[in-house]
C-alpha cells in the first residue's frame, strides 16, 4: 500500500485477556535443582519441550551466571490428559502461578519452541502455541499489491490468505499474564503494571536451540572493537509517490536523521528510489543486503512493503528488482556484529507459516550467523502505529540505550500506544486507539529477551576554545577521554550533517534514458559520493584514556561533525561534538 510509505518517514523521525487455565505440576529440567514449583526468586522463566529446553541449556546456564534466576519449564508436564492439544492459556497459567511467587521479580519469558502452523498439531511435537486474535481491516488496502504478494506463494498456501487476513498470531497475551496474580497487588489490573518482557525461539530441532543458544553466548560474552558497534544500517522499499513527493519524503528523512539520530552513531541508507542519492544499483540490492549485514551493525532495519518471505521490490523501466528474500537471509554469515533487526513493515514476523516454512525474521533469526534477535509484524500493519513504533525505537534504543532488548520492547510498545503524529489521523479511516492496540500484539518478539546489546561506551569529546563558531580553515584541537580504555586507538573523523549530500543527483528520467548499463554504474558513484560524508580522517594512538589532534576545518561555512571512535583491551567507546564554520 502506498499509503504505508509514510512508515519510511517515520521511522525517521526518532529514526507498527489471559486466561487462569490450571498449569498442572510444572517440574524443572530434568537435572536441575531448582523447580518453578514453590520458588519466589524466579526472574527469568524458559518454557518448551524437554528437547528444546536441553538444546537451549548452555544459554539459560549464561544467564544464572549473569545474575539471573532461572526456571524451566517442560510443555510435556502441562499437556492435558486424553491426549488433547496444549493450550497458550495453560502456558499463561505456569506464568501467572510463577508471577504469583516471585512478584516483581519475574521479568523475562523465553518460550522455546516455533508456534505450529496450520493445519499442524500440537500433539507430540515441539511447538509452543501462540494466541490469536481478530485482525482488523484497513481502508487502504490495496488490492493489487495484495494480488501480486499472493502471486508468490505456491499454490497449496494461496488458500491461507484468508486465514491471514482475519486472525493474527501474537505472543502479547503472554506478557500480561502476570495481571491480578494473586497475592501480588501490585499486578492489579487498575495498577496498570508493566508487561512482562517475551521472547521466542522458532526453534523445531534439537540443533536449532543449540545453534541460537551458541550465537547469544558468543555475542555477549566476545570482547569487539569493531566500529560496527556504532552502526546502523537501513533498509526502504520505494516511496512512488510521484517525484515532488518522494522529493520532500526524502529531505524529511535526512534532515530527521540531522535532528532526531545522535551523531555517535554512523547511519547508512539504501533507498531503492531512481532519483534519490541513497539508490543502488537495482539488480544489485540484493547482494548489498547481504554484504551490509554481513560486516555487521548494532541495529538493523527495514521499512517499507513486505510479505512473509521477501520485501518489496524496486522497479526501474518495466522490471521489477528484489530486495531481499528467504534465500538471501539463509546465504547471511554475520561474523562479528549480529544486529538487533527491525522490521516496520507487514507479515515480515508471520512466525506460524505451516510446514515449517519460516518467516523472513525468523530465517534471520534462526540462522547460526543471521541477527541476534527480530522485531516484527505478523500479519499485515498499518503506517500509523508503524510511525509512532519508529520514533519509540530509535528513542528507546538509539539515544537511551536500553539494558535488554526485550525490556526495550515493552518500552517501544507502551510509547506506541501513548504516542501520536499530530494531525496524522486525519489522513486515514482507520481509529487510532484500535490501530494502537491491535499493534502492541502483531508485533512479537523473535530472539532472548534478556539480550544485552554490545553499545560502545560514551567518549568525551572537546574543543579546545569551547564549543564557538569557527572561521573558515582555522585549526582547532580536539581531545578525547575514554577512561574506561586506557590504551588503544582513536579514530577522528570530520563529517558533513547527514542531509549534506556531496555530488550531483542524476533524476529518474535522466537514469531511464541511459542505456541500462551506464545507469547502473551511475547509481553506483552517486551512492558511493552520497554515502559518504568523511571530509578528514586521522588516527591516534590512546595513552593514558586520552587522545589529542589537529584538525583544520573546511572553507565553506555550515555545520559539521568531529566524531571519535576509540578501541582497545576488548573495548569501544564512541563520542562527537559538532562545530559550526561561520565567516567573522
Amino acid at each position: 500500500m502506498r499509503v504505508r510509505r509514510f512508515a519510511l518517514v517515520a521511522l525517521f523521525l526518532g529514526l507498527a485477556g489471559c486466561g487462569a487455565a490450571a498449569p498442572g505440576d510444572p517440574s524443572a529440567f530434568p537435572g536441575k535443582a531448582a523447580a518453578t514449583k514453590g520458588r519466589a526468586d524466579v526472574d527469568y522463566l524458559a518454557i518448551g519441550s524437554r528437547v528444546l529446553l536441553e538444546g537451549i541449556e548452555p544459554l539459560l546456564v549464561h544467564r544464572e551466571s549473569r545474575g539471573l534466576r532461572v526456571a524451566r519449564v517442560a510443555i510435556e508436564d502441562l499437556a492435558p490428559a486424553g491426549g488433547k492439544p496444549l493450550s497458550p492459556e495453560q502456558i499463561a497459567g505456569v506464568i501467572r502461578e510463577t508471577a504469583s511467587r516471585a512478584g516483581k521479580r519475574l521479568r523475562f519469558v523465553l518460550l522455546v519452541g516455533d508456534a505450529p502452523g496450520y493445519g499442524e498439531s500440537l500433539v507430540g511435537g515441539t511447538f509452543v502455541p501462540t494466541f490469536y486474535r481478530p485482525k482488523l481491516g484497513y481502508e487502504n488496502h490495496d488490492h493489487e499489491e495484495h494480488a501480486f504478494l499472493v502471486s508468490h506463494l505456491s499454490d497449496e498456501d494461496r488458500g491461507l490468505y484468508h486465514y491471514m487476513e482475519e486472525i493474527y498470531a501474537t505472543d502479547f497475551p503472554y506478557a500480561l499474564a502476570h495481571v491480578d496474580a494473586p497475592g501480588q497487588p501490585d499486578f492489579a489490573a487498575d495498577r496498570s503494571p508493566t508487561p512482562l518482557a517475551v521472547g521466542r525461539v522458532p526453534a523445531r530441532t534439537l540443533s536449532d536451540a543449540i545453534g541460537f543458544a551458541k550465537k547469544v553466548i558468543d555475542y555477549e560474552t566476545a570482547r569487539p572493537e569493531g566500529t560496527w558497534r556504532r552502526s546502523i544500517t537501513l533498509f526502504s522499499g520505494p516511496a512512488n509517490f510521484g517525484m515532488v513527493a518522494d522529493f520532500m519524503i526524502e529531505r524529511t528523512m535526512t534532515r530527521l536523521l540531522d535532528d532526531d539520530v545522535p551523531y555517535d552513531w554512523d547511519v547508512d541508507l539504501v533507498v531503492p528510489q531512481a532519483g534519490s542519492p541513497y539508490a543502488y544499483p537495482f539488480p544489485l540490492l540484493r547482494d548489498r543486503l547481504v554484504e551490509r549485514l554481513d560486516a555487521g551493525a548494532l541495529i538493523a532495519g527495514y521499512v517499507g512493503h513486505g510479505a512473509p518471505m521477501f520485501l518489496d521490490d524496486a522497479r526501474f523501466n518495466g522490471r521489477r528488482y528484489d530486495i531481499g528474500n528467504m534465500a538471501d537471509f539463509k546465504r547471511l554469515r554475520i561474523g562479528e556484529g549480529k544486529p538487533f533487526f527491525v522490521s516496520i513493515t507487514c507479515n515480515t514476523g508471520f512466525f506460524d507459516l505451516r510446514n515449517g516454512h519460516r518467516s523472513v525474521a525468523e530465517a534471520l533469526v534462526m540462522n547460526p550467523e543471521g541477527a541476534i534477535a527480530a522485531l516484527a509484524s505478523s500479519r499485515e500493519s498499518h503506517p500509523y502505529p508503524n510511525a509512532l513504533y519508529g520514533q519509540a525505537i530509535v528513542q528507546t534504543f538509539v539515544e537511551e540505550r536500553a539494558p535488554t532488548i526485550g525490556e526495550g520492547v515493552v518500552t517501544v510498545k507502551r510509547r506506541m500506544r501513548e504516542g501520536e503524529v499530530p494531525l496524522a489521523p486525519l489522513l486515514f479511516q482507520s481509529d487510532p486507539e484500535e490501530l494502537a492496540e491491535e499493534h502492541l500484539g502483531l508485533y512479537n518478539l523473535l530472539g532472548d529477551p534478556a539480550t544485552v546489546l554490545q553499545y560502545p561506551a560514551s567518549a568525551k569529546v572537546l574543543l579546545e576554545g569551547g564549543p564557538g563558531p569557527r572561521a573558515p580553515s582555522a585549526d582547532v584541537v580536539v581531545s578525547v577521554d575514554t577512561p574506561s580504555i586506557p590504551m588503544g586507538k582513536a579514530l577522528f573523523t570530520l563529517e558533513t550533517k547527514r542531509s549534506v549530500v556531496r555530488t550531483k543527483v542524476p533524476g529518474e528520467a535522466e537514469l531511464q534514458s541511459m542505456p541500462e548499463a551506464e545507469a547502473w554504474e551511475v547509481l553506483r558513484k552517486t551512492y558511493a559520493a552520497a554515502s559518504d560524508k568523511v571530509i578528514t580522517r586521522k588516527e591516534k594512538d590512546v595513552s593514558g584514556g586520552r587522545a589529542e589532534f589537529s584538525v583544520r576545518l573546511p572553507l565553506d561555512p555550515g555545520d559539521y561533525v568531529i566524531k571519535v571512535f576509540v578501541a582497545g583491551s576488548g573495548q569501544a567507546a564512541a563520542g562527537h561534538a559538532r562545530v559550526k564554520v561561520a565567516k567573522p
